[in-house]
């Protein structure tokens, strides 16, 4: 692993010390450069914003050597937008991993490399949370001390910025999704100025210092799930249709801490069937599977029992992500425990009826809720290959009075605005006769479980957690858009 923050480099070594992997790490390019000439990898995690000679500069020059082009390397960066993931492949890297990292998803993906390259995959680990409270304790310590610093003396922008990066990539891994926002908005306004504006950075610092102190005095970093997933899937009967054993067992291990009972079942190439189903509360199918994929395409969307779908975007078709089979929903691989459970806790909520797309002849009409402008012109790229025309509203008095009077096909609403809120906008839209049918898909951040429960209570439609997939914003909000006329 290629990467300057030691923090970073800890979270990683505790995450793959169950693993079985021989872990060597390197703090720059020159150091990494060292350490190839007496270890060869398999695979290389490279942070791409190194001090000095950059990690995509540095994967350039080990693809020039014919010893190492054959190595596996994957980007790690605190960016997510497209562009930056396609510099990175252009550059030579293997794959991308964004920042904050996922606990739960980032095992996975290192085995999912490694295996590509050794045909091996090593034992699961065991849970690391005891190990990851401590790492968050020190980052709440450091970086405290490290802001008082900063706020104490006239601003160095390139070693503000380098901190803010570094928090931004693992505080929301740590459980702080807040901290990395404020951190990920400080450093974009920061880099958008030529001048430092220093009364707004450090106003904006003040604020990332009372989050961080929050954090410091919440109750301890748990695995403790939110009591309304528990309540609404205790005692729940899931069944596992076309999964391998490790992925069963990954899959009932999460689902019994939620108390629920898990049973694998077949996947008949005629379909799932209601004397095969009836027993369950909801049936989990792997698309990923051929037995899997076989049995959707013949199971009748009249099957009235719910159905979860998992599999990569590309293994999920339209059909199946359509809202007019109900009791139908889609976890796109890799997935994390968390969105599986809400799924799950979605499936089996009474959700608004939304009406069925109607054909238009113009094109779909969807506004875009969300008070950071970088996350609504993401968004609006993003849906543009859908030929939907977008609508920015930055706050939720602007965003009321947008839908009122577009009565747009669907909204794409941030909980987290400031001033009225997501929930409350979503709850006035509901007891409006005009606007009460329009499809609202929720915008949240990872690691919200509750709030998107309370999004569903509230009359969401769906929810899509940030850092968000493009393909996976297209399938969800698509959706509900109508359909062309021919």
């Amino acid at each position: 692993m290629v990467e300057d923050d030691p923090m970073s480099v800890q979270l990683v070594r505790v995450l793959l010390s169950d693993e079985g992997y021989d872990l060597r790490f390197a703090f720059n390019a020159d150091e990494a450069l060292s350490v190839l000439t007496y270890f060869k990898p398999g695979l290389i995690l490279m942070d791409i914003q190194l001090p000095g000679k950059s990690g995509l500069d540095l994967t350039r020059q080990l693809r020039a050597n014919p010893e190492l082009d054959a190595v596996c390397i994957v980007a790690l960066s605190g960016y997510s937008r497209k562009d930056d993931e396609q510099s990175c492949l252009n550059a030579g890297c293997n794959g991308y991993i964004g920042k904050p990292i996922d606990t739960s998803t980032f095992r996975e993906a290192v085995r999912s490399f490694i295996a590509k390259t050794a045909g091996a995959v090593p034992k699961g680990g065991s849970d690391v949370r005891d190990l990851l409270r401590d790492i968050r304790n020190s980052f709440i310590a450091e970086s405290l001390g490290e802001l008082a610093g900063l706020l104490s003396e006239n601003f160095d922008r390139d070693r503000l910025l380098r901190a803010l990066h570094r928090w931004a990539g693992i505080a929301g891994t740590l459980g702080m999704p807040g901290v990395t926002d404020q951190a990920r908005k400080t450093e974009s306004f920061i880099e958008s100025t030529e001048k430092i504006d220093v009364p707004a950075v450090r106003e904006s610092l003040e604020d990332l210092k009372r989050l961080i102190a929050e954090a410091a005095s919440a109750p301890a970093f748990e695995v403790a799930l939110p009591s309304e997933i528990v309540k609404k899937l205790s005692g729940k009967r899931v069944g596992l249709a076309g999964f391998s054993q490790p992925e069963a067992n990954r899959m009932a291990k999460v689902l019994d801490c939620a108390e629920c009972f898990t049973l694998c079942i077949e996947t008949p190439p005629e379909g799932l069937s209601l004397a095969l189903v009836h027993r369950f509360d909801i049936v989990i199918l792997n698309l990923g599977s051929t037995a899997g994929s076989a049995c959707q395409r013949h199971t009748s969307p009249g099957l009235h029992k719910p159905i979860l779908f998992v599999g990569s975007r590309a293994s999920i078709s339209d059909k199946v992500v359509s809202i007019e089979t109900s009791g139908r929903d889609f976890l796109t691989t890799p997935w994390d425990s968390e969105e599986l459970l809400v799924r799950c806790c979605k499936l089996l909520s009474p959700v608004l009826r939304n009406a069925d797309p109607a054909v238009r002849e113009g094109p779909a009409q969807v506004v875009i809720a969300d008070d950071d402008p970088a996350i609504g012109t993401l968004l609006r790229a993003t849906l543009r290959r859908t030929g939907a025309e977008c609508h920015l509203a930055h706050s939720g008095a602007e965003t009321l009075a947008m839908v009122r009077e577009i009565l747009p096909d669907a909204l794409i609403l941030d909980v987290n605005m400031a001033g009225m809120d997501g929930f409350e906008v979503l709850t006035n839209l509901r007891a409006d006769g005009r606007t009460a049918g329009i499809p609202v898909v929720l915008l949240t951040a990872r690691q919200q479980e509750a709030d998107v429960l309370k999004g569903f209570s509230c009359g969401a439609s769906d929810y899509i957690t940030k850092p968000f997939n493009p393909a996976e914003v297209t399938a969800r909000v698509g959706r509900f858009l109508p359909r062309k006329k021919a």
